[in-house]
């Protein structure tokens, strides 16, 4: 996908997106393979932040030998920079699909790695051409607004910011930049394999421009599917604050939100429902959607993707977090710059006496040892699906329960602010 524009502003338009769109100093994490693309991103990023606010991840998949050189190359860099810079390692189950499969372990690697530092906004190389072929693909796929709005430069995933400041950068620009700035980068040679789809829609690209569907008119239908999406978000969350009540870590769904039968908005609004309380950033199917929702309109308590679904007063369903789906967060390092807390589950921050052998989970089967947790005025299911600080199998504190010992609990981002933001 060729472009004619020069390198010479590449770190002007870097600037301003940084500028639009990042507004924070704290440390961010820097996703980095070695390609051209993330190679440019670390490069540009410590042009404009102090290197003790960046770090660095690279994960190896073990599915190619050149990656041992490429990760050699990004931590050269790295080191050069003065840029803290981690590796890790994946390896394939055999399970599905392999490309699905290493996106998602790639995902998961760097979200896990920016909890363990306390990072909450990672940056991406994904650049125009990326925008350009998610669209392709997802046109293949019959997507409709949601899918067809592609990338947006921030977004939200698991909890933490995604920002994509090379949206405006086409892989020609950065190249061209790097070339003049005699910086070294690797090809992975599977960006031409043409057994992935992302790269068979990179090769019919000259094609489609022959029938008008040139970059220029990909990235206007991106625009406009876009704006199509932001109405939809802003309706739907003009019908959750008149429907949906959040009660510390629940959400209770008055009745004319369990009406999914036509209009968007409570469609909308119960799938970003289940997927904030389960600390996902993927949504339910919407058949399973429909089903779990009708047998809890007909007074049954269901479950469905890590949440329970409960009836409660005046037609209305109480939305849980399923305590058994949460996991453990363990906080591997105490580094005096950092908040003395944690992030647990994707939606709440632990704030109190950090020690490094503390484990942070759902208080569970704990809530025995909790007296007073009936004051919180919390259903028991809801307490037990709340964070709790453990030293060993000992519970230390549990602060919804009413056993602080010295920590607080809080929800980081509430539903209505974070649920209707734009989504990966």
């Amino acid at each position: 996908m060729p472009v004619s524009r020069s390198s010479d502003s590449v770190e002007g338009r870097f600037q301003a997106a940084i500028a639009a769109s990042c507004h924070s100093d704290q440390p961010v994490g820097l996703a980095v393979s070695g390609g051209g693309d993330s190679i440019a991103l670390m490069q540009l990023a410590a042009r404009f932040r102090p290197a003790d606010r960046l770090r660095a991840i690279s994960i190896d998949h073990g599915l190619r030998p050149e990656a041992k050189d490429e990760i050699a190359l990004v931590a050269a860099q790295a080191m050069a920079l003065g840029i803290d810079h981690a590796v890790v390692n994946w390896t394939w189950d055999g399970k599905g699909n392999l490309q699905a499969a290493a996106r998602e372990g790639r995902w998961a690697a760097v979200r896990d790695w920016a909890v363990m530092h306390n990072l909450r906004t990672v940056w991406f190389g994904h650049t125009e051409d990326d925008q350009v072929e998610t669209l392709l693909m997802r046109l293949a796929r019959g997507s409709g607004i949601d899918g067809l709005t592609a990338m947006y430069p921030l977004t939200r995933r698991d909890g933490l910011q995604v920002f994509r400041p090379l949206l405006g950068l086409s892989r020609a620009d950065l190249r061209a930049w790097l070339t003049q700035q005699k910086i070294t980068w690797a090809e992975d040679p599977s960006n031409e394999d043409p057994r992935f789809d992302r790269v068979r829609a990179r090769q019919m690209f000259a094609q489609l421009e022959t029938l008008g569907m040139t970059r220029k008119r990909l990235l206007q239908t991106v625009d406009h599917m876009q704006a199509a999406h932001l109405s939809l978000q802003e309706a739907a969350l003009g019908f959750a604050k008149l429907h949906v009540r959040q009660d510390t870590g629940d959400l209770i769904l008055g009745p004319a939100a369990l009406d999914l039968a036509k209009a968007d908005a409570p469609r909308r609004v119960m799938a970003a429902a289940f997927a904030w309380v389960a600390s996902r950033s993927y949504r339910p199917r919407f058949e399973q959607l429909l089903e779990t929702v009708a047998q809890a309109r007909k007074g049954a308590t269901v479950t469905l993707g890590g949440c329970i679904m409960t009836p409660d007063k005046g037609g209305a369903v109480r939305l849980t977090r399923e305590a058994a789906a949460t996991s453990a967060a363990v906080r591997l390092q105490h580094d005096a710059d950092l908040p003395l807390g944690v992030f647990w589950d994707q939606r709440w921050f632990l704030e109190g006496p950090v020690d490094d052998n503390l484990s942070f989970k759902a208080l569970g089967s704990g809530i025995k040892d909790c007296p007073d947790w009936r004051a919180a005025g919390l259903p028991r299911t809801s307490l037990m699906a709340s964070p709790a600080i453990w030293q060993g199998e000992r519970l230390v504190a549990a602060p919804v329960a009413g056993l602080s010992n010295g920590w607080s609990a809080r929800i980081v981002a509430d539903y209505h602010t974070s649920a209707f933001a734009i989504e990966d």
